[in-house]
């Protein structure tokens, strides 16, 4: 993971850094140079140069309390050693070692006690002196050894990818946790650095650390909670609002409540603005992936949207499960996600009240600033690792100009974390000042004072996000908006994140080192990008990003399918940025292969692909924008989120139009029209479909676009109730294929061609197309289609009232989905063997039909019938 890999490269370099003043050195400097020569990172002798080098360097910094310098050291040390890990992630485990080699030392205590050098305690047995690292890696190897980490005033501390466990009433953040150690969050490591989350009984975000105050709201919803319990029962699932202005610490709570429920609940979380496309929540996106989380089994979680809310009602009957909502913007986004259970808790993070929720029996809680007590407090416990004996009085008008805004408090806290030699009267000085002469809230002026410390690569990525559509950014991506290689995108990714700007993204699922943008921040950066950066700088930097999207998205769906039909010439591999590898992986904890990892980064980053659709066109670049839609079509096939689609394709239709390519003209029409149709849109789907097929008669005639846009009338037709219609063109688009000898075309085509004629009423013409499909299929050893194929066949023979040659043949097709895993297909065959065994009154293999159906259910934790 991401963020582990780049926590465990700090305390490595902080390690380092410590054992340059000890009379260790020597010895640490001979196991750095093995550690980073094995990664093939340079020559031993240049590291060992390098290394004694900034023994030098920092022995004179420390001679003239030259702060800045040591922390450059560091800082430098630090991305050294995340590049030797992203690029060998197994050397976590010899990096581990090494710290601990270096904390127990032969030289040690034989009590257990490390000795104290120049610069205090070594890394791993204690946290004070010079320790300066945002979080720090203990109790051995990553991936198969408990993880301690501990985290010093991280805002939104939210880890990918990883479960946090609460560590009792002492990390809680009350008063006995105390200091360095309020942060812990003890990390479960046993899914290794690929991190990939299973069906869990926990699925939330890191705990922010540390926590003040809110004991208040706490209480209410814990005794709410309790006398519900006591009382009649419940019919309603308790349902709890937080709401309050950005930045008061709604998520916050939400996240911690739930956390402190785990050993009474199963416990999800889900940011409702993952989902968000121009204030649009996508509902159906969202029901996915909470029956994803729940266990669903993807290929039984159904396209239609009443089927996903029905089973998302029946995966949540009477469980008990809590659930987070953030970002919620009104009570018509949240109803359809209320679990059907009283047993069940919902948490929701909302700016404003939710009324008509309350009216129904949630329980509203309106969030305020906190005490200044607890606002000083809050300083002190993220400050206190680094000034330990800093007095009262330096943090008291400090706290006092931030006004007991959380997010304004951790800001100003993370700044003096962060640049220790700054003293806090002269930063709450600097603020006020900000306050009284320009007017600005206290929170812009301490993201002001931290922004102008950044680096400037930092400084012009955090100017150039808040353009960027997507939900968040990895580091390839980063590195295209900017301009640079990945290691360079990465350390300014990692110095936004340090200072408290960015954070890791709270959505496990999405994978490791993804960062987010929150909504206050991004505004923030919008306002510094008008006022410090050039002008020209946006359009560059999202043309970069566009390119480098495009041409990502067209990899994915080559992986997918890579012998489709495409206009589209593929985007060469550019300078900067790097390409998402989708080769097959056949090794390590979780195999998968090339189509399935492109699927899983197409919809992962479905906001961004499809939101630079609109950004293509806006900048005129009418090519992309078409092309980009085209490399979508897979994407769409699979996750049906017909109205992202619709958007998308309308632009990508005109901008064909635009760039006078009538090719790709009939292609956009093509895809628009079936995105259209699966909406209820017949007539527009009929115009787009009618014109297509007279575009290529015009200008494609007898081309593979040709038979296209013939399959996609036939398509239109069919779902219209014409199948007598629909056979004309299939029959027209089939003999194109056939010219051109395009065998899978005739495949196809031949499939539809009888399942049409079934349709028609006609299964004496069907049965001899099925029959050649069926033969056709097994000779290009496509699975899939034959599987297909033969239950069609069965079905052909049952209109024509042959029974018994249906139960054989779908028998057969039964065996097919068996040995393909396709355990969806296989359940809705043993339903459709069952009805039959009934017509022909043989209960007893109809009871064990759906016997096995409901086994197969039931594994991919579905409970009804796969057409429910």
């Amino acid at each position: 993971m991401e963020a582990e890999l780049v926590a465990l490269a700090t305390a490595g370099a902080t390690a380092l850094v410590q054992q340059m003043a000890t009379d260790g050195w020597a010895g640490a400097r001979e196991r750095m140079t093995r550690f980073l020569a094995r990664r093939g990172a340079a020559s031993p002798e240049s590291i060992e140069s390098d290394l004694e080098t900034a023994q030098g360097e920092l022995t004179a910094a420390r001679r003239d309390d030259d702060e800045e310098t040591a922390e450059g050291l560091q800082a430098e040390w630090r991305n050294r050693l995340r590049r030797a890990l992203r690029a060998d992630p197994a050397a976590a485990g010899e990096l581990s070692a090494l710290l601990a080699e270096l904390d127990h030392g032969p030289d040690d205590d034989p009590a257990g006690r490390a000795p104290s050098g120049p610069t205090g305690p070594r890394i791993g047995t204690a946290f004070g002196g010079e320790v300066r690292a945002r979080s720090a890696v203990q109790a051995g190897e990553i991936g198969s050894l408990t993880q301690h980490l501990h985290f010093h005033g991280s805002p939104d501390a939210y880890g990918p990818d990883r479960l946090a466990e609460p560590v009792g009433a002492a990390g809680r953040g009350g008063p006995a946790s105390g200091g360095a150690t309020a942060g812990r969050a003890e990390l479960a490591g046993r899914t290794g650095l690929a991190g990939a989350i299973a069906v869990l009984e926990h699925q939330l975000p890191l705990e922010e650390e540390p926590f003040e105050n809110r004991d208040t709201e706490r209480e209410a919803v814990l005794r709410t909670l309790e006398e519900r319990q006591r009382s009649s029962p419940p019919t309603r699932p308790l349902t709890v609002v937080f709401s309050g202005v950005s930045g008061i610490g709604k998520t916050a709570l939400a996240v911690r409540l739930a956390h402190e429920l785990k050993p009474r609940f199963r416990t999800r979380y889900v940011d409702l603005d993952e989902w968000r496309t121009a204030g649009s929540l996508d509902l159906a996106a969202v029901l996915k992936h909470l029956l994803s989380r729940l266990g669903v089994a993807e290929s039984w979680i159904p396209a239609e949207y009443r089927r996903l809310v029905r089973l998302y009602e029946e995966r949540t009957q009477g469980a008990r499960l809590a659930l987070v909502l953030d970002n919620a913007w009104s009570a018509d986004e949240i109803t359809t996600l209320l679990p059907v259970s009283a047993e069940s808790v919902v948490l929701i993070a909302a700016r404003e009240r939710l009324p008509a929720l309350e009216a129904r029996g949630a329980l509203g809680l309106a969030l305020g600033p906190l005490s200044h007590e607890h606002g000083m407090e809050l300083l002190r416990r993220i400050t206190a690792p680094v000034r330990p004996d800093e007095p009262d009085r330096s943090l008291t008008r400090l706290a006092r100009v931030c006004d007991g805004f959380p997010v304004a408090l951790r800001a100003a806290g993370t700044l003096l974390y962060e640049r220790p030699g700054r003293r806090a009267e002269r930063l709450a000085a600097d603020l006020a000042a900000q306050l009284e002469q320009r007017g600005l809230p206290v929170v812009e002026a301490v993201w002001n004072a931290t922004y102008g410390g950044l680096a400037a690569p930092a400084a012009r990525l955090y100017r150039l996000l808040p353009d960027h559509p997507g939900y968040d950014i990895t580091p390839e991506a980063a590195a295209a908006l900017i301009g640079t290689d990945v290691d360079e995108a990465a350390d300014a990714l990692d110095d936004l994140t340090a200072a408290g700007l960015l954070s890791p993204s709270p959505s496990p699922p999405r994978g490791p080192g993804r960062s987010v943008l929150r909504g206050l921040l991004r505004a923030h950066a919008a306002r510094c990008a008008a006022r410090h950066g050039d002008p020209a700088e946006p359009r560059e930097g999202l043309r970069r990003l566009l390119v480098w999207y495009r041409r990502q998205a067209e990899r994915a769906d080559r992986a997918i399918a890579e012998g489709r039909l495409r206009r589209a010439e593929p985007v060469p591999e550019q300078p900067y940025g790097a390409d998402v590898p989708f080769e097959s992986r056949t090794s390590g904890p979780a195999p998968e292969a090339s189509g399935a990892a492109a699927r899983r980064w197409l919809d992962t980053e479905r906001k961004a692909l499809y939101g630079f659709v609109r950004i293509a066109v806006e900048l005129g670049e009418d090519d992309h924008a078409w092309a980009l839609c085209e490399a979508l079509w897979k994407h769409y096939e699979d996750q049906h989120n017909h109205d992202d689609a619709i958007r998308a394709f309308e632009l990508g239709r005109d901008a064909a139009l635009r760039c006078e390519r009538p090719d790709a003209l009939i292609r956009m029409r093509c895809q628009l029209a079936q995105a259209l149709w699966k909406t209820g849109r017949a007539h527009e789907a009929d115009q787009e479909t009618e014109q297509a097929v007279r575009s290529a008669e015009s200008v494609e005639a007898g081309t593979v676009l040709h038979a296209s846009a013939l399959e996609f009338r036939g398509k239109f037709l069919a779902w219209r109730g014409e199948p007598d219609r629909a056979v004309e063109y299939f029959e027209r688009s089939r003999a194109i294929h056939r010219a051109r000898g395009n065998a899978y075309g005739v495949l196809l085509l031949g499939f539809l061609l009888g399942r049409s004629l079934r349709a028609a009423g006609r299964p004496t013409e069907a049965e001899p197309e099925m029959v050649a499909t069926c033969r056709l299929a097994r000779e290009q050893r496509h699975d899939r289609m034959a599987a297909r194929a033969t239950a069609e066949l069965g079905r052909v023979h049952r209109a024509a009232g042959d029974v018994d040659r249906a139960v054989t043949v779908l028998g057969e097709a039964l065996a097919l989905e068996a040995r393909r895993g396709s355990t969806y297909d296989e359940a809705a065959l043993h339903e459709e063997l069952a009805d039959l065994a009934e017509e022909r009154d043989d209960r007893a293999t109809a009871r064990e039909h759906r016997t096995r159906a409901r086994e197969l259910r039931q594994s991919a934790g579905v409970a009804a019938a796969p057409d429910a």
